[in-house]
C-alpha cells in the first residue's frame, strides 16, 4: 500500500504525455491508464495520430471527433486542445487542473514528426514530466517515440505497474 501512495503522490501537479492510438477505437489500456493516472492528481496530455496527413491540416483527420467517445470511457470531461506542440499546447495544457484529462491534436499535422524526429520529440518533452504509451504502436514509424522516451521517464503509475499494484 505504502507504493501506491508513495506513486500517486509523486504524480501530484505532474503532466503525463499518454501515447495512444484510435485506430481500432478507444484502447481499454488508455482508459485505465488515463483513469488512474487523473486520480493520481496528474494531469494527463492523451496524444495520437492519424491518418498520413504529411504535416498538413486536415480536418478529416483531427482527433477532435474522438474528445467525447473518450470523456464517456474514461468518465470525466476531456479537454480538446487543438495544437499537439508550441505555444497553444503549452498554453492548454497549462489551463489544466490536475487530475484533468486533454486530448492533443493530430500530431501527424506536424512536419517534425516525420523529417525531425529529435527536434519533435524535445518539442514534445517540454509539455510534460512523463510520457508512457499505451496499446499497439501505429503501423507508420514514428521515430520521435524512442527519443521522447530518452528524454521523459515513464510515470511512476505505469500500465504494467497498475497490474501489479492493484491485482
Amino acid at each position: 500500500m505504502m507504493e501506491k501512495t508513495t506513486a500517486a503522490g509523486a504524480l501530484a501537479g505532474s503532466t503525463v504525455l499518454v501515447r495512444a492510438s484510435f485506430s481500432a477505437g478507444i484502447d481499454p489500456a488508455l482508459i485505465e491508464t488515463a483513469r488512474r493516472l487523473a486520480d493520481a492528481g496528474a494531469r494527463v496530455a492523451v496524444i495520437a495520430g492519424r491518418g498520413d496527413p504529411a504535416g498538413e491540416f486536415n480536418p478529416a483527420l483531427s482527433l477532435r471527433a474522438f474528445a467525447e467517445p473518450l470523456a464517456r470511457a474514461v468518465g470525466r470531461p476531456v479537454r480538446f486542445i487543438a495544437e499537439s506542440v508550441g505555444i497553444g499546447a503549452e498554453a492548454g495544457l497549462a489551463a489544466l487542473a490536475p487530475g484533468e484529462v486533454a486530448l492533443m491534436e493530430n500530431l501527424r499535422f506536424n512536419s517534425d514528426a516525420r523529417r525531425a524526429a529529435r527536434s519533435f520529440a524535445m518539442r514534445l518533452s517540454a509539455l510534460a514530466d512523463y510520457f508512457v504509451i499505451t496499446g499497439p504502436l501505429p503501423q507508420v514509424p514514428a521515430n520521435w517515440i524512442a527519443e521522447l522516451q530518452a528524454l521523459l521517464p515513464e510515470p511512476p503509475l505505469t500500465p504494467h505497474l497498475l497490474q501489479r499494484e492493484f491485482s
